[in-house]
């Protein structure tokens, strides 16, 4: 099946981009085939490149197959290739501003990348090829000189003065005896000017040796031919790549009389490969490290680094920077997160750090700790104070504060993904408490938070498998103790109800289980007595298919509506939270119970019973008799309640004396606690 979180290639757009292909390819090169020709063919192989782009398991080598292909029909004028990548990489990349996918880009740009080395290799195929037949030519002149010398000398200076591909013949010692005009205008000079002078003089190489060794390997018989790649410096001081392609000529008894060495110019290849492994490794707007290269970094460090040194890692979301955004436009949000970038750089210019761009608005900073590198709470107050000031950008000040989550750690203790795993844990912790916050790592808070996150996470496949399940339990009259109907919860070994609902509310889960537990709980009651309750998170309460949900339920159940009482959030409902109001006044017009839970006694409770008429309150569980003081206020709300004819009931009595203080206050029912279920 495939990979939903990939972005489909744009299929639909394959013979729009193959005329893109042709009319780019055409464009920048000669190519020396019809129009309609060169179409169906660039057609076959954008079928090639979309069936890459979208296979299960993505392989670079048709990438490969296909660069060499364009050699092998005519395109082998790097122009052709740049035309290409670029059409590609547009037309390829087009969906990404409106659905960004980190994969189709990965995979676009390896196969990208392998289209350039296929391109390469097939290209130096095609100038062996070309080295042979001028080689070839030269021998076949030498053998034939006896008998049309005149004729022979001619047909080998045309293929020597024409030959796209730069041709210097020296003698044994690597002096130059003749270059034609395509070697001359590669090192940017005249080829009048380069005979007579020597190869370490012709080929300045820059760096990579001695160029003489590959003659003497080939004159000693090491080897039969050479083939390397070169950086030169041009007569004009520029920077060239080229491929030298070097082979030993020989006379008719067989003696070495010549070198003969072709130079292919490969500078825009290799420029090209260069850039596209920046664009793989480096964030395209800021210019910092992107997640890839950020983790390849902190993995080297970690491997070179003094078990017992320290390292630093600060994780930065951005806060509201969608405000920025909406307000001023992306171009001003583009530009300030380039400022940031800047300002974080130069927050730890005085560190061994390294800034990286993660995601969209988050950051991340790596120090390797030294004896002057500030404490945490310093060290942020450093890179938090560099981000305060406003950014003038057009005119526009514009400022964004920023969630820092921190962790030091010995650089022995733990990998790199534990490392990140542990500053991203300590930026969740600081946004949650607001603003301009931060956090750092603390192991006994991770492994809990660690631990409800893998339970968050696995809700839904043990709903699927049935280890998360709907249990009723009995909701008991406190005056009586005897059982007036049932409460749904969500029964799992590894949790209770309330902890499963806070975790689904987490992941947004919880709005998908409602309607689940809905139907199972209709079912499992509609052959008894008494009221169904249910009582709904924010999330339930605000859904725009509630009502469906629960008219879905009570269809298949056969339950009755009168005998369904749906509990709505408080909060849902005083924050006008998606649906929840208009939920509220739909289901009591179809004649469903609508009661609140959440509720503590507030003044504005009071006020949103009064104004809807609710008749059903569920109180927490956190009210009660723990001290005087509450035990009088909760005594209070329940008197007050019952002036607008609101009946209480409680949640998870812990014991039956607190069942009877329940009572004594006035509040009805019981749900769960000592009476039974969660």
């Amino acid at each position: 099946m495939p990979d939903p979180s990939v972005t489909a290639p744009p299929v639909h757009r394959r013979e729009q981009l193959a005329r893109a292909w042709t009319r780019s390819a055409t464009s920048a090169s000669y190519i020396p085939r019809s129009a309609d020709d060169i179409e169906n063919l660039l057609l076959e192989l954008v079928d090639d490149v979309l069936a890459s782009l979208g296979a299960d398991e993505f392989s670079v080598s048709a990438g490969t197959r296909i660069g060499a292909r364009l050699v092998s029909e005519g395109f082998v004028d790097p122009p052709a290739l740049a035309a290409t990548i670029n059409v590609l990489s547009r037309e390829l990349l087009a969906d990404l501003a409106t659905t960004p996918d980190t994969e189709l880009a990965r995979r676009t740009v390896a196969l990208l990348g392998a289209l350039s080395a296929g391109y390469a290799d097939g290209l130096r195929g095609y100038t062996l090829t070309q080295q042979e037949e001028v080689k070839q030519a030269l021998f076949n002149a030498v053998l034939r000189a006896e008998h049309n010398l005149r004729g022979i000398e001619n047909r080998f200076l045309e293929v020597f003065a024409s030959s796209a591909s730069g041709i210097a013949i020296t003698d044994l010692n690597g002096m130059c005896i003749e270059a034609n005009p395509a070697l001359g205008a590669i090192l940017a000079t005249s080829s009048e000017r380069l005979p007579g002078r020597m190869l370490t003089d012709i080929f300045r190489d820059e760096g990579a040796g001695d160029v003489m060794g590959a003659y003497h390997r080939i004159l000693d018989g090491g080897q039969s031919r050479v083939q390397e790649h070169r950086r030169l410096r041009k007569e004009n001081g520029e920077v060239a790549w080229v491929l030298l392609a070097i082979s030993l000529l020989r006379d008719g008894a067989g003696t070495p009389v010549y070198f003969v060495t072709m130079v292919q110019d490969v500078t825009e290849l290799h420029l090209l490969q260069d850039r596209l492994g920046h664009q793989l490794l480096y964030d395209a707007l800021t210019g910092l490290a992107n997640r890839q290269c950020f983790h390849t970094k902190l993995e080297s460090m970690l491997e070179r680094a003094d078990p017992k040194a320290t390292i630093t890692l600060c994780c930065l979301n951005l806060d509201a920077f969608s405000l920025v955004n909406n307000s001023f436009g992306h171009a001003v949000g583009d530009r300030l997160l380039q400022a940031v970038g800047r300002r974080l750089e130069a927050a730890v210019s005085e560190e061994d750090a390294l800034v990286a761009r993660i995601a969209g608005d988050e950051f991340a900073v790596l120090i390797e700790d030294s004896p002057a590198t500030q404490d945490i709470g310093d060290l942020i107050a450093t890179i938090t104070g560099e981000l305060a000031e406003p950014e003038y950008i057009d005119g526009i000040g514009v400022a964004v504060g920023a969630s820092v989550g921190a962790v030091r750690r010995y650089a022995g203790d733990g990998d790199a993904a534990e490392l990140f795993r542990a500053a991203d844990t300590a930026l969740r912790k600081a946004k949650a408490t607001g603003r301009r916050q931060w956090a750092g790592f603390h192991d006994d808070e991770d492994r809990t938070a660690l631990r409800l996150d893998r339970l968050a996470a696995s809700l839904p496949a043990a709903w699927e498998v049935g280890d998360l399940t709907v249990e009723l339990v009995p909701v008991v009259r406190l005056a009586d103790r005897e059982p007036v109907g049932a409460r749904a919860v969500l029964a799992w070994d590894e949790t209770d109800h309330a902890t499963c609902l806070q975790l689904a509310e987490r992941t947004g889960w919880s709005v998908h289980i409602g309607p689940l537990l809905l139907l199972a709980a209709c079912k499992g009651f509609a052959g008894s007595p008494g009221l169904l309750r249910v009582q709904l998170t924010r999330n339930q309460s605000g859904d725009a298919d509630l009502v469906r949900a629960v008219r879905t339920a009570l269809e298949e159940s056969g339950l009755a509506e009168d005998r369904l009482e749906l509990s709505l959030d408080v909060g849902a409902l005083l924050d006008d939270f998606g649906d929840a109001r208009d939920n509220r006044e739909v289901l009591a017009d179809i004649g469903v119970r609508v009661g609140l839970c959440g509720v503590t006694g507030g003044p504005l409770d009071f006020e949103l019973v009064s104004s809807t008429g609710a008749r059903s309150v569920t109180l927490s569980g956190a009210l009660g008799a723990g001290s005087p003081v509450l035990a009088e206020e909760t005594a209070r709300t329940v008197r007050m309640f019952a002036t607008l004819d609101a009946v209480c009931s409680v949640l998870d009595v812990p014991t039956l004396e607190a069942a009877d203080w329940w009572a004594a206050i006035g509040v009805a029912t019981a749900q769960g606690g000592v009476f039974g279920g969660s």
